[in-house]
């Protein structure tokens, strides 16, 4: 029994070196909106951040869970005379994995392309602001939209083992109030709407 724990000992002592270690880092985006998401939002470019994990599963593929964060300005309303200023945007918080498999050159350096799947929680922010030369206010509220699977399709290339660049098409849904998401705080019915949107962003990882 002593030996068999030596030995199972030993083989992981050896296996773990072979292991590579995780990778962590971020990626900026930028979000092109497409289809229903474009009309909604009259083309408007939203960002985003996305924090990310890399755990290597053999020579060309890794496996990627991400945390992501993106703002879609909606409209924005400014009253001539004041200071008075009002925004509505449309966010999202998603989690979820990629898996990268690579197409050319090495794991830091070359051709991956990248399939995803997770979940999206949309958001609907409201924000009024106003001060004058002594007082300031704000009021933000927000209310929870669609909770929606999403899943991505999309290319990257790995510059070095620091920095690459991503494109990926993000797909999912999102409710939209009758009359357009510039006035989504009324109880109002609603209908689900295609959220297509066009991400291309720069990764960092360490």
């Amino acid at each position: 029994m002593i030996h068999t724990r030596l030995l199972l000992c030993l083989a992981l002592g050896l296996a773990m070196p072979a292991m590579a270690r995780p990778t962590f880092g971020f990626d900026v985006h930028v979000d092109t909106p497409l289809g229903d998401l474009k009309t909604d939002l009259g083309g408007k470019v939203g960002g985003g951040l996305s924090f990310l994990a890399g755990f290597e599963l053999g020579r060309n593929l890794v496996l990627r869970p991400r945390l992501d964060l993106d703002v879609h300005p909606v409209s924005s309303f400014h009253r001539v005379g004041s200071h008075y200023r009002e925004q509505v945007e449309l966010d999202s918080v998603g989690l979820g994995a990629d898996l990268l498999v690579g197409l050319t050159g090495t794991r830091n350096r070359g051709l991956y392309g990248i399939a995803g799947v997770g979940a999206m929680r949309w958001f609907q922010t409201f924000t009024a602001t106003d001060y004058t030369h002594s007082t300031s206010s704000s009021d933000t509220e927000t209310r929870k939209n669609r909770l929606s699977p999403w899943a991505a399709l999309g290319l990257g290339w790995q510059f070095n083992r620091l920095v690459g660049v991503e494109v990926r098409e993000v797909l999912s849904r999102y409710d939209s109030p009758q009359g357009g998401l510039e006035a989504p705080f009324t109880d109002v019915p609603t209908e689900a709407r295609n959220a297509s949107s066009l991400q291309a962003g720069v990764t960092f990882r360490w």
